[in-house]
């Protein structure tokens, strides 16, 4: 289906620089994202519940993030909003396949617009399938990424295998020694 079909865009909203913080706090408690991921925190939202976020100037336009609760979307940003046809997380993951940075404007300053995101195609499995492949992604998304999560599990994966095999190896058969 078209992107426009089975998704609403549209850029996020400007906000300025000053009122971005490096450091959440009580005053600052909500993220900012930009085209390209988290800038900051900020005092005020602009977006809730679970958003895929698409870069839409730069070099690095095309950029795919997700955001989660309550955050701030900047203008940088495509704020892509499901219709019911599509997972959120499984947005993410096929808008990150699709490697959307290939449909910028050329110039100066590249751009991925709206109208043009709209045009495209995207896979639409039945929703059970969605959660099958969103559930695998993950997985592996967090193996790869995550170091605090996936490094703990790859080292007792392998710890396991190496005992595993240390076992088999050392094994060796019972010889009766005869008086």
């Amino acid at each position: 289906m078209k992107m426009s079909d089975v998704y609403d865009m549209k850029a996020g909203k400007n906000i300025l620089a000053s009122e971005i913080y490096s450091s959440e706090t009580t005053i600052t408690p909500y993220p900012c994202y930009g085209g390209n991921g988290k800038r900051g925190y900020v005092a005020v939202f602009n977006q809730h519940g679970e958003k895929v976020l698409v870069g839409r100037q730069g070099a690095l336009c095309g950029n795919v993030c997700f955001a989660e609760g309550e955050f701030y979307a900047t203008e940088h940003a495509v704020v892509v909003s499901e219709k019911g046809f599509c997972l959120p997380r499984y947005t993410f993951h096929v808008l990150n396949m699709m490697n959307l940075n290939q449909y910028k404007t050329a110039g100066a300053q590249p751009g991925l617009s709206v109208t043009r995101l709209e045009t495209l195609l995207v896979p639409i499995p039945p929703l059970t399938e969605q959660e099958r492949i969103v559930t695998i992604l993950d997985k592996f998304d967090a193996l790869v990424n995550d170091l605090t999560q996936g490094l703990p599990a790859e080292i007792a994966a392998v710890q396991e295998q190496y005992e595993y095999y240390r076992n088999k190896i050392l094994s060796f058969p019972r010889i009766k020694i005869g008086a």
